[in-house]
């Protein structure tokens, strides 16, 4: 099997793992920000901080559900489907991109009356953090991003030109239009420069798994350029390291974000 939708795969596996945890289904903690063209699901806990968690791409809240019980102990904790994906719904019929995933993340934020926050973001989340971080400057504290990238190849060429070809075979076959434009979207994007990335000022954490889909050298880059960042590898770790070293991800984060 091709190593990026192995490894692709693997990761939505394991976010399955932890459905059966009331994250992402909770009745009591659930909301809903209704946009021109989305309906954008939420659930908030805990108290301090804003800290919001963005999963990956086709994901959902109940990606962070071994995060969520410890970090809502010190933060409050603004969990989102992203448009399209989860309980959220999205009506545009333009290509999706990380900058209007910042731009949704900005109107929840509006909408809670959060005036500077702080974003964790897991693979297409952590596209978004960055997205974040250059858009809005003056409403971002510190950001963690996990298994980020800030263009295409940071997967690889090669994986690369394999989702093109399986964008191809899956409008051949009439698949639904929101499994394509997802899939587009690691295509297409982000389009992030490095001139962008230095000039982030929010604080950055940049995480990683040893055995990352995204190269170790696109993740070390990412952390270069942005200043202020810190640059941490899972040892060990896949793509999935909010599931796989979920005690040690939500320890870094805490001590990130209180330092």
């Amino acid at each position: 099997m091709k190593k990026f939708f192995a490894l692709f795969c693997l990761c939505i596996f394991m976010m399955s793992l932890a459905q059966n945890s009331p994250f992402g289904n909770n009745a009591e903690a659930g909301k809903v920000l209704h946009l021109k063209d989305a309906d954008i699901y939420y659930e908030v806990y805990g108290n301090g901080q804003p800290l919001f968690l963005l999963h990956g791409n086709d994901g959902s809240i109940d990606a962070f559900s071994k995060e969520i019980p410890e970090l809502s102990k010190y933060f409050t904790v603004v969990a989102m489907d992203t448009r399209a994906q989860g309980k959220s719904t999205d009506t545009s019929t333009e290509p999706l991109t990380y900058r209007k995933f910042a731009d949704d993340v900005k109107a929840l934020a509006d909408k809670l009356k959060m005036k500077k926050i702080n974003i964790l973001g897991w693979s297409d989340g952590g596209n978004t953090a960055i997205e974040f971080a250059i858009k809005y400057p003056k409403n971002v504290n510190k950001i963690i991003t996990s298994g980020a990238n800030v263009f295409p190849n940071g997967v690889g060429e090669n994986e690369v030109e394999n989702m093109k070809k399986d964008a191809a075979k899956m409008r051949a076959e009439n698949k639904a239009e929101r499994d394509i434009r997802l899939l587009q979207l690691m295509i297409d994007e982000p389009k992030i420069t490095k001139e962008q990335l230095n000039k982030i000022r929010a604080k950055a954490l940049i995480v990683a798994g040893e055995n990352d889909l995204i190269l170790r050298s696109h993740t070390e880059y990412i952390a270069k350029e942005i200043p202020n960042s810190k640059l941490k590898i899972y040892k060990g770790a896949s793509h999935g390291v909010p599931v796989e070293r979920a005690e040690e991800l939500s320890k870094d984060v805490i001590e990130f974000i209180k330092q």
